[in-house]
């Protein structure tokens, strides 16, 4: 009996979830007029297509556990009639309508997660870690049985993984498929002429001068994106650089004046988030301020950030620089919570998403082993961990950490609401 009743509140906790979403809808629909103001009719025509597309299967789940609901609440109630009231306190909380349905509907979602699937879900991987294979084009059994074993959190694909538009969309449907719950699909697509992905010719960074050129760039690339599946993009470049500045840089950056560089910034990820695809701002706190004081940045680097920020940036990227200047550490800003926590938390008042940069990257790897840098990212605040160097060990690590009581599952529940409050947002599921 005690099975059945748990079977009973998951499937009533997955109703739940599905009329929030449903209720999610109205909001939603509400505001498309917003999306005609960047991409015209033609583009709202094929936004409200692939949202109803999404409702619809959103209805007809939540008819069929309504009616399976239903088919046991009689089964339940001729062999014990006293049930029928807990029936009607279901019927009753699942009719109240919350202040927050987002935040509603994510914890409901957390409710039937194990702390391993929680733990699984802040990591993003490549696809040739998850599965082994050296190079991923497509999405089967492998694939499947990959995801199995080792769930994720998101899946970040390059240039090597892209074929085709139709292969490429194909095999992140495939992916979806698979998934027990929403993953982010990542890239990193900025503007200029060289963008992979299919991906039409736009201005490069250093040539866009106005913000209605940032959000034409970004606008074109996330519509792109977004016909994939992608909901994640690594961009824009946040950074400013001088013209004697980071070579790697040259040509990504929007110029090396702060205070003109982030209403581009800003436009770029108000461009790509109206069309549901998460901007990712890389990498905080920016290159060549390594010695920076606090100060120094508040009234340079930081005016892109804070920018951003009030207007509503899904997720920042920390960079594996050591800001010695702020921490008087070597530690990489990506595993420091005084980086992380004090200053981009708490001086910048970021509520989002915190990425970390690679995790493989030599600059970690050379100090931390794979277990050891993700319990520090953990600790330090981030929420998601790109790419360790063995995502297993990593995983293994957080785990070890939580049943020891270095982490507590509080802190790990803290970072998965953001992560899926941005997942859920654009009704990516």
């Amino acid at each position: 009996m005690k099975d059945e009743q748990k079977k009973r509140e998951k499937r009533r906790r997955r109703r739940v979830r599905n009329q929030l979403l449903a209720y999610m809808t109205l909001m939603v629909l509400a505001v498309t007029a917003l999306v005609a103001l960047y991409f015209g009719a033609n583009g709202v025509i094929r936004y409200i297509k692939n949202y109803n597309d999404k409702v619809n299967e959103v209805i007809a789940e939540a008819e069929s556990d309504a009616a399976a609901e239903l088919a046991s609440a009689a089964l339940q109630e001729q062999s014990e009639p006293e049930s029928s009231s807990a029936v009607y306190e279901e019927k009753e909380y699942s009719s109240e309508l919350s202040d927050d349905p987002l935040g509603e509907l994510v914890d409901t979602l957390l409710q039937e997660m194990t702390v391993e699937e929680m733990v699984a879900g802040m990591f993003l991987v490549t696809p040739e870690s998850l599965t082994g294979v050296q190079t991923v084009v497509q999405a089967g059994e492998g694939t499947k049985n990959a995801i199995v074993q080792k769930p994720v959190g998101g899946l970040v694909y390059s240039a090597k993984n892209f074929q085709s538009g139709e292969q490429f969309q194909k095999m992140l449907a495939n992916t979806k498929g698979f998934c027990e719950y929403p993953l982010f699909f990542a890239v990193t697509a900025e503007c200029g002429a060289d963008a992979d992905f299919g991906i039409a010719d736009t201005k490069k960074a250093s040539e866009i001068t106005g913000t209605d050129q940032a959000s034409e760039a970004y606008g074109v690339i996330a519509e792109t994106l977004a016909s994939y599946g992608v909901n994640m993009n690594f961009a824009p470049v946040s950074e400013i650089v001088p013209d004697d500045g980071d070579s790697s840089l040259q040509g990504r950056t929007f110029g090396s004046d702060a205070a003109s560089v982030a209403p581009l910034v800003s436009a770029s990820v108000q461009a790509m988030q109206a069309q549901g695809v998460s901007a990712v701002l890389q990498k905080f706190p920016g290159s060549g301020t390594e010695q920076k004081t606090l100060e120094e940045l508040k009234n340079s680097e930081f005016l892109i950030y804070e920018a951003a920020i009030r207007d509503g940036v899904d997720c920042i990227m920390v960079s594996n620089i050591s800001s010695k200047g702020m921490t008087d550490s070597d530690t990489p800003d990506s595993l420091s919570g005084a980086m992380i926590t004090e200053v981009l938390r708490g001086d910048l008042g970021f509520d989002g998403v915190v990425i970390t940069d690679a995790l493989d990257d030599t600059a970690v790897t050379k100090k931390y082993t794979p277990a050891e840098a993700a319990v520090a990212a953990i600790e330090a605040g981030a929420d998601v961990l790109y790419r360790p160097s063995d995502y297993e060990a990593a995983y293994e690590g957080v785990i070890q950490a939580i049943a020891e009581g270095t982490i507590s599952k509080e802190r790990i529940y803290e970072s998965l609401v953001r992560i899926y409050r941005v997942k859920y947002q654009n009704t990516v599921l």
